[in-house]
């Protein structure tokens, strides 16, 4: 006997076609009610011995919440940003909400060439950072013709590419982070709250896109924006969150500024 395993793909497209899927539940249920005659008592009875032998189930009640659906029949007009021509699509992965509150930071856009046997091929490459200042953010590059069009490709990718960052009170980071990449080390300390970000102008954008208020830096080496970007992000990708730690020792956790220090603004007095 064949297990069978729920059809998810009556609510989610991510498994197949809703209409076609739909179409095939419907012919399920015109078979069922031929084969049962006149000894159907009701429509949802059909129903239900459809659901059961073919292991059809609903949607949980949180599943529209986490994955929601992409808004049906829309215009390029609307979907496209008319500041630098970037549109919505599925395959950037974010709902369509979050999709206007991203912040763009082109860092790096120049001009290369290719050698070939026939000559040079020139070509603009960027280089972009989108966040949402929440503790997301991505990088992604990008090389066209044109540097308009290198600037799109590099936004999209860095759309896809967006990843999570745990931030300490939403602010800082955890820990004091020391990095290298290639022949860019990055040097990373966490500061109290009002501090600032005085860090490179590179590295500052970045916090701006990720939601990072508080931070010092430092750079040591080759500071080639493209090799301080990905040096940043690796860098802030090697965090430890004190409740991992705690939880890998078996041991319990206190946040010492919070508990005894979380009711008191710090207050600054400029002499």
């Amino acid at each position: 006997m064949t297990k069978s395993f729920p059809d998810f793909s009556k609510f989610d497209p991510v498994y197949d076609d809703i209409s076609e899927n739909t179409s095939i539940i419907e012919l399920w249920k015109k078979q069922k009610a031929e084969e049962l005659g006149s000894n159907i008592s009701s429509a949802s009875h059909i129903d239900a011995l459809v659901s059961k032998e073919r292991n059809i189930t609903d949607a949980p009640a949180n599943f529209f919440r986490r994955y929601p659906k992409p808004p049906a029949k829309m215009n390029l007009e609307e979907v496209t940003n008319a500041d630098d021509g970037m549109f919505w699509s599925e395959d950037l992965l974010i709902p369509f909400e979050q999709f206007g509150k991203l912040s763009k930071k082109t860092l790096v856009v120049k001009r290369t060439t290719q050698m070939t046997s026939k000559g040079k091929i020139p070509s603009m490459y960027a280089m972009v950072v989108v966040g949402n200042g929440m503790g997301s953010a991505g990088y992604g590059e990008g090389k066209s013709f044109e540097a308009s069009k290198a600037v799109v490709l590099a936004t999209r990718q860095a759309i896809k590419s967006m990843q999570f960052f745990p931030r300490y009170d939403d602010r800082t980071i955890y820990h004091d982070i020391e990095h290298k990449f290639k022949a860019t080390k990055m040097l990373l300390w966490a500061r109290r709250p009002g501090f600032g970000c005085r860090v490179s102008p590179v590295v500052h954008e970045i916090c701006e896109c990720i939601g990072i208020q508080d931070l010092a830096g430092k750079i040591h080496g080759s500071r080639n924006p493209m090799n301080v970007i990905k040096a940043v992000f690796g860098a802030l990708q090697t965090q430890r969150v004190p409740d991992d730690l705690a939880k890998a020792r078996g041991m319990r956790l206190v946040d010492v500024y919070h508990t005894y220090y979380g009711n008191i603004k710090p207050t600054f007095v400029r002499k």
